[in-house]
């Protein structure tokens, strides 16, 4: 017998379409659905695995605790700290250091005598040996480009950007008006999916020939270090053993005389974006959690499909009992029966799979913008592609082998006697099947509702600063003395606080949305120096506070016109009024603390702990200083619907003052709504998918009542005769799924509660509470849609004549 014969397949089909096509959909949204979600979790998962040697890369990361209280958790460590590690342990081969310097503009003067100026967000210093730990393939240039003071390596994006058709090596180009770069190397843009990228790198050794302290320095921990060990290497044995004799070796006595101690440890390279979540991330990473649960779903998915598959395919057995008995009698045997309906099941599989595959394909342009994946190619993923294959094909042998077996199963006697009925144990199995479709969809819309509370309250949850309407502007970077500048920026600020829609302005280091970059360190005064803490620093105008509406504890704020000059104010948050060593704002009021520098600092207020850079992340200790020291972005709040219009007459007076610079804004209340961002994504991709999941359930229930009504069509007619109405047939058909349903109701809802409890809101540090409701509405919703659609069902067959059904029999 043929392994398939191709006419009884599309007999089969033909004979009857609408289960044929109810199946086909299942399977089909089914692996739709998985492979986008899979796409986004593998993308997720690929940060960093294009380096060669990316299972061999660490970042060295530590805490400091004082009293067993964590002071910090960071992602930088000290200058010194990779080649400490490289001299002293032979597993380590390599070591790289990045240094941000953001926020800058950079400009050329090419050949016809054009000024080329950009504002670049997020740029480097690193060590030359960046090119050798990571993989950044250089196009032009020397081996070892960053060798040198003032020099840059650029991408061959901005090399397009700034020189078109020059040739950039050996050219200048000079950031913030005033510092001169050469151009050493171009390299290949770095991929979308690395924690480290940007356009330029410019050379570390810039910063140790400005301060050739650092370079040395055990205090002074302000940027990454990345280490390359040997292949298989036991990192752990580092961590445990050579970073805490780092410590001992180098400054311990120091962090022993101050209370303080730290604990280092080596975060691998390609866990990063999904497992860390500290101070100075390079990246945002995502939730890893989250990227699991993804995951499970996805998988969630293909079993609710594949259990559709199995449920129609055997609930239709009655139907080809027939063809078994006959085949039997003339001799088949049970292998080779096996053989035809595993290879029908198998052949409709793969068809299934070929139009989902150009679907996803169809497709998946609107899902990468959506999800802003970039150029990630799922199919090209090796690690997917042997997860993707070993799961489908596991998924269609266990699909088609029951199937194939219970239709062979059948005897011929009883079934060509026409007393042939479904086994008990097929029936039960089936019902089982169904429950657990049931369950995996009760957990999955429950978890819609869910995401979408909590993404919902983290949207509106009170930062404590209030950034409606605020335009932010990036400070002109001209190369001038700082005080010239100021001078022009509040010559500036008079003639835009003179637009009518213009209700509000400051002047400000950083922006909420991202993290503060700059630091304070103090004392209480009269403590000694080994009670020294660090705090980040806001550095203001007198305006900061009442335009970002910041609570205000005890003391004052800021007065007009006030400065920085002989008795020096500060204000502090309460966290930072707690580290200092207060317990209470007005105990902190008009007492002093000493800088490194001996510099006093009077705290003339307390404010509320407020959230700057994300709701997400926990409110950090800080300091604001009236000072004009690395200001950087001047924020307007605008009472205007008509952006488009307030932003040309901002536009207008800044080139009238700054007709050189590059004009850059951006929406505050865009940037904070970005750092929430994945969270978003993630409710949109479980939203839509948790939808689609219902829907193949329901459309599995809907082929298995459309079975039922034509084994059971002459019971309803006769029941249709003696006076039953369409609700008495709803009721009748309703009764197959019934005790499924409600059986996996009380499975799921526990199983929910303690799923999105601990595996999902657990990881935010502020996070909704679970109420009985959030799994009712779900269940109730669920019956609804099914019980509705039963109805639907039953009236196509309660409109059937006696005389219809008895032709049909």
């Amino acid at each position: 017998m043929n392994f398939i014969k191709l006419n009884i397949f599309y007999r089969n089909l033909k004979r009857d379409k609408l289960i044929s096509i109810i199946n086909a959909v299942g399977l089909i949204i089914g692996i739709l659905s998985a492979l986008f979600i899979l796409e986004y979790v593998y993308y997720q998962r690929s940060y960093d695995s294009h380096h060669e040697n990316a299972k061999d890369i660490y970042r060295v990361a530590y805490n400091r605790y004082q009293n067993n209280e964590v002071l910090w958790k960071t992602a930088n460590s000290f200058p010194p700290t990779g080649k400490w590690l490289k001299e002293h342990y032979s597993d380590v081969v390599n070591h790289a250091r990045i240094t941000p310097k953001n926020e800058i503009t950079i400009s050329y003067n090419n050949a016809s005598g054009s000024k080329i100026i950009y504002s670049e967000d997020k740029t480097y210093y690193a060590t030359s040996s960046i090119f050798e730990v990571f993989t950044i393939p250089l196009l032009q240039g020397e081996k070892d480009p960053l060798k040198a003071p003032n020099t840059v390596a650029i991408s061959h994006l901005a090399a397009e950007r700034y020189f078109g058709e020059e040739r950039p090596l050996g050219k200048t180009i000079k950031v913030n008006g005033n510092e001169d770069y050469m151009i050493t190397a171009v390299y290949k843009k770095m991929p979308k999916n690395s924690i480290v990228k940007s356009d330029f790198l410019f050379s570390m050794e810039t910063i140790y020939k400005q301060r050739p302290r650092i370079r040395t320095s055990w205090g002074y921990d302000y940027g990454s270090t990345f280490i390359q060990l040997k292949p298989n290497s036991d990192y752990k044995k580092l961590e445990n053993e050579g970073l805490p004799e780092m410590i001992a070796t180098n400054y311990k006595e120091r962090l022993d005389s101050q209370g303080k101690r730290d604990t280092y440890y080596l975060q691998p390279l390609q866990d990063i974006h999904l497992t860390s979540n500290i101070e100075y991330e390079s990246e945002p990473p995502v939730n890893g959690k989250i990227i699991s649960i993804l995951f499970g779903f996805s998988i969630f998915l293909l079993i609710i499909a594949w259990i559709n598959f199995i449920n129609l395919t055997t609930a239709r057995s009655i139907e080809r009992a027939n063809e078994v008995g006959v085949k039997k009698i003339n001799g088949a045997s049970k292998m080779n029966l096996i053989t035809q309906f595993l290879s029908e099941a198998f052949l409709f599989n793969i068809l299934c799979l070929a139009i989902t595959i150009v679907l996803f394909y169809a497709l998946n342009p609107w899902f990468k913008t959506i999800t802003q994946i970039g150029d990630f190619n799922l199919f090209e993923h090796s690690k997917f592609l042997g997860t993707f294959i070993v799961i489908f094909v596991l998924g269609i042998i266990i699909s088609c082998i029951y199937p194939a077996v219970i239709l062979q199963s059948y005897k011929p006697v009883t079934v060509l006697k026409g007393k042939f009925k479904n086994k008990r144990e097929g029936v039960f199995f089936r019902k089982l099947l169904v429950t657990l479709q049931f369950v995996i969809s009760v957990v999955l819309l429950c978890g819609t509702l869910i995401a979408y509370k909590q993404a919902t309250f983290l949207m509106e949850k009170d930062m404590g600063i209030n950034y409606a309407q605020s335009i932010v502007i990036k400070a002109p970077k001209t190369g001038e003395k700082q005080s010239e500048l100021q001078s022009k920026i509040l010559l500036m600020k008079d003639e835009l606080t003179q637009i009518p829609e213009v209700k509000g302005f400051t002047f400000s280091s950083d922006i909420p949305g991202q993290e503060i970059q700059h630091w304070f360190s103090c004392r209480r005064k009269g403590y000694d120096k080994t009670d020294t803490n660090s705090f980040f620093q806001l550095s203001i105008d007198d305006q900061f506070l009442e335009f970002y509406n910041i609570k205000l504890l005890a003391g004052r704020l800021f007065r007009k016109g006030e400065k920085e000059t002989g008795t020096k104010s500060i204000i502090m948050n309460v966290k930072a009024m707690e580290r200092v060593g207060y317990k209470t704002p007005e105990e902190a009021i008009n007492n002093f603390v000493v800088t490194g520098r001996n510099e006093e600092f009077k705290i003339i207020g307390i404010v509320d702990d407020f959230y700057y850079q994300s709701i997400k992340n926990e409110p950090v200790p800080t300091v604001l200083r009236l000072t004009d020291s690395h200001k950087a972005f001047l924020t307007l709040k605008v009472a205007s619907n008509n952006t488009t219009e307030i932003i040309q007459k901002l536009k207008t007076i800044y080139e009238n003052y700054f007709p050189e610079q590059p004009f850059d804004y951006l929406s505050l209340e865009n940037k904070i709504s970005n750092t929430l961002k994945s969270d978003r994504t993630f409710l949109f991709v479980f939203s839509l998918f948790s939808i689609l999941a219902i829907i193949i359930a329901v459309i599995g229930i809907v082929g298995l009542i459309l079975i039922t009504i034509s084994q059971r069509m002459k019971e309803i007619g006769i029941r249709k005769v003696l006076g039953s109405e369409l609700m008495d047939v709803s009721k009748l058909l309703a009764k197959e799924v019934a005790s499924q349903i409600i059986i996996a109701i009380v499975i799921a809802i526990p199983l929910a509660w303690y799923g999105y409890q601990n595996w999902f809101l657990k990881t935010y540090i502020n996070s909704i509470e679970l109420h009985i409701w959030m799994f009712l509405v779900p269940v109730i919703v669920l019956f609804i849609i099914v019980f509705l659609v039963i109805h639907l069902v039953a009236l196509r067959a309660y409109q059937m004549t006696l005389s219809e059904v008895l032709q049909n029999e």
